[in-house]
């Protein structure tokens, strides 16, 4: 006897979804092999990545900061581009500046938004009269600059930042120069637009030049803004991803804040401030995300561990001993050193995590650059151990036994707190056995007997 079973009402959205599935898996597959094929895969794969770790990455968070700092930092550094096509009598300009501007900050609601953003505008022009007064908007006009450079490194994983000379020197001529570079892209976009009005379909052009333009920015900004090597292709899939989703985003918000004018004015009103925070945050966020999208294409090769890594308690160490294992093997071998990007292929490891753990054990004597990168062994790997690769990651380590402990006491906990002592202590010991020749004693079993010597000649190679 059998029981008759009442087709699931949603039966048809999973038979719909495989048939979808298929279909798209049958479309794909001509092209799967090829470059493009391959960058769409890589893209489409960090992006899900990126959205799984999503609230582990604070995104929203840094988004909210960005938009915080954003209304004390944007009306300066707009300031200082209106003052300097102001002192180059670019009045024309000046205008094209601020319709510019309407369009971006407040797409839909311009006629509304007009007047507060020139009266903004307008007193900052007036305070910046003065030289005293123009520092000051030029030095609030930069933060917001040092805050994007931060935020993006940061969800590079980078912690090195670029010497405060070639910093200032960047923002110094993004704040002077880009103006002029501004007021220049007007002209050659006055007459673009032109030749595209005498096309079929000018709106759709026009559209269509305008997400180039956001997704070339955006896609300049992953390139340069990283304090680490970037593939044109990583930068790109982040400025395809988020330029298009702030596209999108921005057609949302402009039809959704004029029908809001258009249908309660009062509401509507009050409405416009919050809906302009939501508008900058939205778009903080979507430049965010592209970031990371950037990063996780940039390490496609181990996304899956990308960024469980970065959480391990003993990363620095296990890098640092893989390190030490890698320069070790090229010094027995006397092959060519190997620059930080080759050993975070050969570790699967973020490059940033590399430079950072290299910097440790370089200022510590342990390793030192050749020409075009390379690193080796700073002396014989002999004399070499764990323990001074632990010391460098760290800057600490126990030294001597449980009963020469002289660090903080947990009171209550002495029983107990003797065995933890005892047995990091016994661990430090082990380090202190354990040479860099023994990393690769498995892979080299004549060293087992004789520590190597440095040979004659080392390749001092590398990629630049």
């Amino acid at each position: 006897m059998r029981l008759a079973v009442a087709p699931s009402p949603f039966s048809w959205l999973r038979t719909t979804r495989d048939r979808l599935r298929d279909w798209a898996l049958r479309v794909w597959a001509p092209v799967e092999g090829t470059q493009v094929g391959r960058f769409a895969t890589d893209t489409v794969l960090a992006a899900s990545t990126v959205t799984q770790g999503f609230r582990g990455e604070n995104l929203r968070l840094r988004a909210a900061a960005l938009t915080y700092i954003s209304m004390f930092s944007l009306v300066p550094l707009l300031t200082v581009g209106l003052v300097l096509l102001n002192a180059f009598h670019q009045d024309r300009f000046e205008e094209r500046l601020r319709s510019v501007v309407r369009e971006l900050l407040a797409p839909g609601v311009q006629e509304k938004s007009a007047a507060v953003l020139n009266r903004l505008l307008d007193q900052g022009n007036s305070v910046a009269i003065g030289s005293i007064g123009f520092l000051a908007i030029l030095l609030s006009a930069g933060s917001l600059l040092r805050h994007i450079d931060g935020a993006v490194n940061e969800l590079w994983g980078i912690r090195r930042q670029r010497p405060w000379g070639i910093r200032l020197l960047i923002y110094a001529g993004l704040l002077l120069l880009g103006p002029i570079f501004l007021a220049a892209s007007f002209t050659g976009t006055r007459a673009v637009r032109g030749v595209l009005q005498s096309l079929p379909y000018p709106g759709a052009f026009i559209a269509l030049g305008t997400t180039l333009i956001a997704v070339v920015g955006l896609t300049m900004l992953y390139f340069w803004t990283p304090y680490a090597h970037v593939r044109v292709r990583s930068a790109l899939a982040g400025g395809l991803v988020a330029g298009l989703g702030w596209m999108v985003a921005k057609s949302l918000y402009a039809e959704f804040a004029a029908r809001s004018f258009q249908y309660n004015l009062l509401y509507a009103s009050l409405s416009a401030l919050p809906l302009f925070l939501a508008w900058v945050y939205v778009s903080w966020l979507l430049l965010l995300f592209g970031a990371r999208l950037s990063y996780a294409v940039e390490h496609t090769a181990f996304r899956d561990s990308l960024f469980a890594f970065g959480t391990h308690p003993r990363a620095h160490e296990l890098v640092a001993s893989r390190i030490a294992q890698e320069t070790t093997l090229t010094w027995v071998d006397g092959g060519l050193a190997p620059t930080p990007r080759e050993l975070a292929t050969r570790l699967r490891v973020p490059e940033s995590l590399v430079h950072e753990v290299v910097d440790r054990m370089e200022a510590a004597g342990l390793l030192e650059r050749q020409r075009r990168g390379g690193l080796r062994p700073a002396r014989d790997p002999a004399s070499l151990t764990l323990a001074d690769t632990t010391l460098a990651v760290h800057g600490v380590m126990i030294s001597g036994g449980a009963d020469t402990w002289d660090g903080p006491r947990a009171s209550g906990f002495e029983q107990v707190e003797h065995f933890f002592q005892e047995a990091d202590c016994l661990g430090v010991e082990r380090l202190r056995q354990t040479r860099w020749t023994d990393l690769v004693a498995p892979l080299r079993p004549e060293l087992a007997e004789a520590p190597p010597s440095a040979p004659a000649k080392v390749a001092a190679g590398g990629n630049p």
